[in-house]
């Protein structure tokens, strides 16, 4: 029943996302003209003899891959509907629905994906004709299948860490500055900014426990090589983690939550 629902949720979503498609395909140009330039400044610097842990190959196609990626595994829902649904009272009715209100939130993230993921491959295509003489895709299966397992779970750690974050809002008025916050220092931990293998030796330790690695960047380090078998293994223990201990805090933060929301009078 779950199944059924979430998809008729996702398929309204794609309607009304549908309307706006003209917005979502400048914002996905936008999504796509980011990495490019940093791409192109990341080959400027290694032309200049500066030795980097990512060859010119892992450094153009982390980067052609990143914008695809990224919009695979991101999630809104802090920003645009949780945390204003909870201050203004709109979240009464999806309390009242048989199922659970996340699936509300699960189904509007994957519709608008479905939309702009069409948007945005073409323009991935067209940067990838640019660089493709140095973009190296692996051609052993397994890469693409670990690849493929990662994503999912990449995208589960993803929105949990936003669900949980809008739902700050039961005890906050206003979390808009804890959103951007969390958005800003998520995008720079997760290796949207900067790939992870370019920080510093002394930050590997962090890197390699903080959660934002395993909303983007743990994906793309399995898929372009690098990572030991052993590495990979730990990757994915500590992303799997990650998915049942967020999956344990959000069951905790919306049981507590919605008391004190019914306490409020909504």
């Amino acid at each position: 029943m779950n199944v059924r629902f979430l998809y008729q949720l996702a398929l309204r979503t794609m309607m009304r996302t549908l309307e706006y498609r003209a917005t979502f395909f400048v914002y996905m140009t936008g999504a796509v003209i980011g990495p490019t330039i940093s791409l192109l400044v990341w080959l400027t610097v290694s032309q200049q003899g500066l030795s980097l842990p990512y060859d010119r190959e892992q450094c153009v196609t982390y980067y052609v891959l990143l914008a695809t990626v990224s919009l695979l595994t991101a999630s809104w829902v802090a920003e645009y509907g949780l945390a204003d649904a909870i201050r203004l009272g709109k979240l009464s009715p999806l309390l009242l629905r048989p199922a659970p209100a996340i699936l509300h939130y699960v189904g509007d993230n994957l519709g608008q994906k479905a939309v702009m993921l069409p948007l945005q491959l073409p323009l991935v295509a067209l940067v990838t004709v640019v660089f493709h003489e140095y973009l190296r895709l692996p051609a052993e299966p397994w890469s693409w299948l670990l690849f493929a397992v990662s994503l999912p779970m990449a995208a589960t750690v993803a929105f949990l860490l936003d669900y949980l974050t809008g739902l700050l809002a039961f005890w906050i008025q206003d979390v808009k500055g804890i959103i951007e916050a969390k958005n800003l220092i998520g995008a720079f931990l997760a290796g949207q900014l900067v790939p992870l293998a370019l920080f510093p030796d002394w930050s590997s330790g962090f890197l390699l426990l903080q959660p934002f690695r395993y909303t983007l960047s743990f994906p793309l380090e399995v898929l372009i090589g690098g990572l030991s078998e052993a590495q990979i293994a730990l990757g994915f223990a500590i992303q799997m983690g990650y998915c049942v201990l967020l999956w344990a805090a959000y069951h905790v933060a919306w049981r507590y939550g919605v008391r004190m929301y019914s306490v409020a009078g909504a």
